[in-house]
């Protein structure tokens, strides 16, 4: 495990928090979602910090539906952090000691799974999050609720600023991952405004690196499994659409870091690359040029869960970076390289039927 926490390019993510971690000395964190792949990134960001960074640890009690494997649980409770088991469709009980910070990320991101489980996507955002602000109220915690770039479905304005409002439908079999992630925006408001929480979002845009899981069904796992297997990937629609800026898992966990420490209450901010803004072709092109493999591809129509997908996606970051600091420490050529690098070490080449 230490030898795979190579890939994950944490010393990126410090350099981007700067002096902004020394507010995490001595404090006590809530995280919900940390078994995910996110989560494993945060994880080891608090690792790192209690044994390179803060002069007094920060604790962690890092929530999960799951516990993980013993050797990971004995390799990071070492350091200050404690693995918590729960269903975060059910009501998460107060912790007996005082928190200071709270993160609701539990979620089920990936189309392909959250239409099987529409109402598990549903409740892990709702009921996760209004168990998450009431102890972020009775703790006086500062909050941070991690939403998607999906409430924008496909914006008129791009770079899209987090003014632009969108037409999210709600009869969709993507619609419980959207509307729900805008209904969590709207009580994190609800509570800012109403309760006194201290109290932000953040709308995460394409993010990949280290810790996907293989089945998870999106498009860069299933890169990486075809580069792999050496199968042919499907690619939905034309050459040219959709389009997306994909943003390297350092920069996506700097951004949520540093908007739990910085984000004003009740305002929302992008986190995400805002260029380039490429096809799955060209991300292919990319891969295959910058990482030194080949993946052969084969356009065909979308499955049913793709037919409303959005056609663009590309963040305008301005107010991440006015407000919280934010910036983008690692290449999207650096960030691949580090994927598709740990995806050949953990990966076996599945090939998953996504319809």
């Amino acid at each position: 495990m230490v030898r795979m926490d190579t890939y994950f390019n944490l010393e990126s993510v410090v350099n981007i928090l700067g002096e902004n971690t020394k507010k995490l000395s001595g404090k006590t964190i809530l995280w919900t979602g940390t078994g995910g792949y996110l989560g494993q990134w945060v994880i080891r960001v608090i690792k790192y910090l209690n044994s390179n960074v803060l002069d007094v640890p920060c604790k962690l009690l890092a929530v999960d539906m799951n516990y993980p494997g013993k050797d990971y649980i004995e390799y990071f409770s070492s350091s200050n952090i404690e693995f918590v088991k729960h269903d975060l469709t059910k009501r998460l009980h107060h912790p007996k000691e005082k928190i200071d910070y709270v993160v609701h990320m539990a979620g089920i991101a990936s189309p392909y799974h959250y239409k099987r489980r529409p109402l598990d996507t549903i409740d892990v955002t709702l009921e996760g999050i209004r168990s998450a602000l009431d102890i972020a109220k009775d703790n006086k915690a500062k909050f941070l609720f991690t939403s998607s770039s999906e409430v924008y479905q496909t914006p008129d304005v791009i770079p899209t600023p987090e003014t632009y409002i969108g037409a999210i439908p709600s009869n969709t079999e993507r619609s419980c991952y959207d509307v729900s992630k805008l209904m969590g925006e709207n009580l994190v408001y609800i509570y800012s405004n109403n309760y006194g929480v201290d109290g932000c979002s953040v709308r995460i845009f394409n993010s990949f690196g280290p810790g996907i899981s293989e089945y998870d069904a999106r498009i860069l796992p299933r890169i990486a499994s075809s580069v792999i297997s050496n199968i042919p990937i499907k690619v939905y629609r034309k050459k040219e659409l959709p389009t997306r800026t994909y943003c390297a898992a350092a920069n996506t966990v700097a951004g949520v870091f540093l908007a739990l420490l910085n984000g004003r209450p009740s305002e929302v901010y992008n986190i995400g690359a805002d260029n380039p803004e490429i096809s799955v072709v060209d991300l292919i092109e990319l891969i295959n040029s910058t990482c030194g493999v080949k993946v052969n591809f084969e356009l065909i129509e979308p499955p049913s869960v793709y037919i409303h997908e959005p056609l663009r996606r590309c963040p305008d970051i301005s107010k991440a970076k006015s407000d919280l600091g934010y910036k983008i420490g690692l290449s999207l050529n650096d960030g691949l390289q580090d994927y598709i690098s740990w995806a050949s070490k953990n990966y076996s080449g599945i090939q998953q039927d996504i319809s």
